[in-house]
């Protein structure tokens, strides 16, 4: 199954709905995401912590069918919005879904620690 933003709109409840049993259960039967994808996940969540719903955005070819994106998309933790339709640099403008939200904090501290700097911005020693 392909995720997209139209499709996001119709099931923005559903998504809403998910809840931390829901993901655990997810995790076991599809395993967890790589430590890339939940880097990417963690860093993007960070940002629309800070800024609200802010877009971190790319190119569309560059999401779309990706290895590392169209996973997060297909299970519900990330979905698009897409700009500049039918022109030659189509824009996705990636959002991190409350279940994404919740998985990031459900494994915030493993994710967390990996990083080079901690959330505030602070080089680890």
């Amino acid at each position: 199954m392909r995720f997209c933003a139209t499709y996001s709109r119709r099931i923005a409840f559903d998504m809403a709905m998910t809840n931390e049993e829901e993901i655990r259960a997810e995790v076991e039967e599809l395993g967890r995401l790589t430590e890339a994808q939940e880097d990417i996940l963690y860093n993007i969540a960070l940002k629309q912590d800070e800024l609200g719903r802010e877009a971190t955005n790319m190119l569309l070819e560059k999401v779309v069918d990706s290895e590392i994106y169209q996973p997060m998309i297909d299970r519900e933790m990330l979905t698009y919005e897409v700009f500049n339709k039918g022109g030659k640099h189509e824009i996705a403008c990636l959002y991190v879904t409350l279940k994404g939200m919740r998985y990031c904090i459900m494994f915030g501290d493993e994710i967390s620690s990996r990083r080079p700097v901690d959330p505030a911005g602070v080089p680890r020693k």
